[in-house]
């Protein structure tokens, strides 16, 4: 099992239920990839760089999980047809950081 890094920048119009609805099925892929979630971080409402999708402000929430490389095809799959998901990002870790990012304790 490897431990990805993955962060997704929904739309600023999302509520609680539709951010919670997202990671739900995030969590079912990985648990039927035989993965888990072993950290969630809500970074909140920012400023984009540049507009996406006719938005500049969108909901950042990271998310730290262990799994392997089918699961993360299906997580990007999900996201990118899915119209409350603006952009995504995984990337494979060599270990899991102790400390919460400097976002989370920012927001």
């Amino acid at each position: 099992m490897s431990i990805y890094e993955h962060t997704y920048i929904a739309t600023p119009d999302c509520n609680k239920k539709d951010i919670d609805n997202i990671e739900k099925k995030i969590e079912s892929i990985l648990t039927s990839n035989a993965g888990k979630i072993v950290r969630k971080e809500d970074w909140g409402l920012r400023n984009l760089a540049y507009p996406i999708k006719k938005n500049v402000k969108g909901i950042y929430q990271n998310l730290y999980f262990e799994s392997n490389g089918k699961a993360i095809k299906e997580i990007e799959y999900f996201e990118r047809y899915n119209d409350k998901v603006m952009k995504f990002l995984s990337i494979k870790l060599k270990k899991l950081p102790k400390e919460d990012s400097q976002l989370k304790n920012n927001k």
